[in-house]
């Protein structure tokens, strides 16, 4: 169940694909996916999710982009591991309708390339 009205689930999943597009882009390898089962608590919502979660290698650690539900709108947040069964450590979330350029710096900055 998408818990916006002000914002598109399919804005959202476009979102989430350029931000794993442009870190394959900064040298991010696809290693493989995962399926998952989220439970997300925030607020009023309560959100349960069976995602098949892309898997991307990159400088010694394994990540994968999660999603990131908040009152009023969704983020994005990279999750970090030293394998692909640890994946937890998660970066800043970021909101997922920033300017592309924006965008473009949230992922840099997840991956450690940007301060």
């Amino acid at each position: 169940m998408w818990p916006y009205r002000k914002h598109k689930k399919k804005d959202y999943e476009k979102a989430i694909e350029f931000v794993e597009q442009y870190a394959v882009s900064l040298g991010a390898k696809l290693v493989g996916t995962k399926k998952e089962k989220f439970t997300t608590i925030a607020g009023d919502i309560v959100i349960k999710e069976s995602l098949n979660m892309n898997i991307y290698k990159f400088d010694g650690l394994y990540f994968w982009v999660e999603h990131h539900f908040v009152p009023g709108k969704p983020f994005i947040v990279f999750s970090f591991g030293e394998s692909i069964d640890s994946i937890s450590d998660d970066a800043d979330p970021f909101p997922y309708d920033l300017p592309e350029e924006e965008l473009k710096k949230e992922v840099r900055y997840s991956l450690g390339l940007e301060e």
